[in-house]
C-alpha cells in the first residue's frame, strides 16, 4: 500500500541498504533522499507568535513574558518521500506600549527581516517543481509576513519572486510549531491545488481506511464499493 518504514540513522556511521533489484523509481527515492528539500513541490513557512523563554531576557520570567513575546517561524519543504524543515528562527519582540512603541516597532522589523532572509536562501521559489508556498499561522503573522516579503521584493526588484505571487497561499493552523503541517496538507487550499499529489493521495486513501475499521461495516466485514 506504498507504505514507509523509518529507521533511526546516527550521524557520523555509515548505513547500507541493499535491494535484489534497483529500478529507476527507487533509485530517484534514495537520490532524492541525500538532498534536503531537493524535489520539493511545496515550501512552508509556519509562523507566529510564541511565548518568550526565560534564556531571551536576563530579566525574571514572569516580567518578560508580560513585557516581549517571541516571533517563530519554521521553514519547511515537503516532497512526496519527506519533509525537511530546513531552519527554525526565533526573535524576541517587545510588546507594544504606549511609552515604548519604537522598541516594538524594531523587533518586529528585525523577525520580519530574518524570515525574509532565511525564505530568500532556504525557499527555491523559483523552481518550476514547486507548485506552492504556503504561509501558515494562528493569526495575523502570516499576512504581516507575506506582505513584508512582497514589499521587499518590490523594494529591491526581485522579479522572479514577484513572478511567484501566485505560488502563494496563507492558511490558518491552531498552532505556530511545525506540527501544524499536517493542517496545512488537510486544508483545502493545498488539497485543491496538489489533488494529484500521491502524498496526499494515500493521506486521503489512508484516513477513509482507518475510519471504516471502526465503524460497524468494517467490523462485519461488509465490502464498500467507495
Amino acid at each position: 500500500m506504498n507504505a514507509f518504514h523509518t529507521l533511526d540513522i546516527e550521524v557520523g556511521r555509515d548505513i547500507r541498504i541493499e535491494k535484489d533489484e534497483w529500478d529507476s523509481i527507487a533509485l530517484a527515492t534514495v537520490r532524492e533522499s541525500c538532498v534536503p528539500g531537493r524535489g520539493a513541490e511545496v515550501g512552508a513557512i509556519v509562523c507566529g507568535e510564541g511565548e518568550m523563554s526565560p534564556i531571551h531576557s536576563p530579566e525574571p520570567y514572569h516580567k518578560c513574558v508580560n513585557r516581549h513575546w517571541t516571533g517563530t517561524a519554521a521553514f519547511c519543504l515537503l516532497s512526496q518521500h519527506m519533509t525537511v524543515v530546513r531552519q527554525r528562527i526565533d526573535i524576541s519582540v517587545p510588546r507594544k506600549m504606549s511609552s515604548s512603541s519604537s522598541a516594538h516597532e524594531k523587533g518586529l522589523a528585525r523577525f520580519y527581516d530574518a524570515v525574509y532572509t532565511a525564505f530568500l536562501r532556504l525557499i527555491p521559489y523559483a523552481s518550476t517543481s514547486l507548485r506552492a508556498i504556503v504561509i501558515a499561522s494562528p493569526g495575523w503573522v502570516r499576512d504581516s509576513v507575506m506582505d513584508y516579503i512582497f514589499k521587499e521584493a518590490t523594494r529591491t526588484g526581485n522579479k522572479p519572486l514577484l513572478g511567484a505571487r501566485n505560488k502563494f497561499i496563507k492558511i490558518h493552523v491552531n498552532s505556530p510549531h511545525v506540527h501544524s503541517l499536517t493542517e496545512v496538507l488537510k486544508s483545502p487550499e493545498v488539497r485543491s491545488l496538489l489533488v494529484i499529489d500521491p502524498q496526499i493521495g494515500w493521506l486521503t486513501c489512508l484516513q477513509v481506511i482507518s475510519q471504516l475499521k471502526e465503524t460497524k461495516f468494517a467490523r462485519e466485514g461488509i465490502m464498500l464499493d467507495k
